[in-house]
């Protein structure tokens, strides 16, 4: 009767076993099976948020000079993957996770849009620029032409007002003592050198009081002249000229006859022989030029 009695207790105990196995095999199974479904989904997760910040980087990369203006905007993003991150790695709750990168995914659509309306911006403004450019180009064309323009009409202008002498005749002559002049071109008899030329009718010129300048230069090119200082100079161009001979003449816009001469003050020397030029000279600009010759 005992021996029943322990019989059953075996049994009832290998029983016992078996079902307290049966139950942790089918738990172990269990977790097994969580754990591998968390594993892929988590694997799933890590995916998708890699997939969402590569399109983030590339788009990023495309375009480097507009990123600098999305600082803050990177700074939300990258936050945000670092949360996901954590909670992929501790296995969170996978709903949580997944309105996370949802969120991560509409921050970086929108980020890419915002790009995007940059890129476009830049373009208009760039196209914009580019006819500002072209339009003030053609500004400063045209403007430089009317400057042009402008410089041609003037100096037509100057030129059309310019007195001009012609016909300019130069005698060499030796003076009598009574004042007569006998024509001479040798060096030791030449005494006196007469001008005679007549400026041009001009009806632009303002009329009036003007000053003729002639200037004589030797063969060795000095300038014949009472003196050196300003009192025998006149001003061209800035600069200080040596004159010979000046004189006053009453301009009326008609064609106007000038004499002027130069006499020697040593005659007891002969002029140097060779060929001399003659400028003539008024109103700040030359209005004619000859020369002559003294002989032996």
């Amino acid at each position: 009767m005992a021996s029943q009695k322990t019989n059953r207790f075996l049994y009832v105990v290998i029983l016992l076993l078996a079902v307290a196995l049966v139950i942790m095999s089918v738990r172990s199974q269990k977790a097994v099976s969580e754990r591998n479904e968390s594993f892929s989904k988590g694997v799933e997760l890590k995916g998708e948020l890699d997939k969402v910040m590569d399109e983030y980087t590339t788009i990023k990369l495309e375009n480097q000079d507009l990123s600098a203006q999305m600082s803050e905007k990177d700074s939300i993003i990258l936050a945000n993957r670092a949360e996901i991150e954590k909670l992929i790695a501790s296995q969170a709750d996978y709903n949580k996770i997944r309105r996370k990168l949802e969120l991560l995914r509409k921050i970086t659509q929108d980020y890419v849009a915002r790009i995007d309306s940059l890129v476009v911006e830049n373009r208009v403004l760039a196209e914009e620029n580019t006819q500002l450019t072209e339009t003030v180009s053609q500004f400063r064309q045209q403007n430089d032409r009317l400057e042009a323009d402008k410089a041609q009409l003037q100096e037509k202008v100057t030129l059309a007002s310019a007195l001009k002498a012609y016909d300019l005749q130069v005698a060499t002559v030796r003076l009598r003592a009574d004042g007569k002049e006998i024509p001479t071109d040798r060096a030791r008899r030449v005494t006196r050198i007469s001008l005679q030329f007549t400026i041009g009718e001009n009806k632009i010129v303002e009329p009036g009081l003007k000053t003729v300048y002639a200037r004589i230069s030797r063969p060795d090119g000095v300038v014949m002249s009472l003196g050196t200082d300003d009192m025998y100079a006149f001003e061209l161009g800035g600069e200080k000229l040596q004159y010979t001979l000046k004189q006053d003449v009453e301009y009326r816009n008609e064609a106007t006859e000038v004499k002027m001469s130069w006499d020697r003050k040593d005659v007891s020397v002969p002029a140097m022989a060779g060929t001399y030029d003659v400028m003539l000279y008024m109103e700040n600009v030359e209005i004619g030029r000859g020369s002559f010759m003294i002989r032996e």
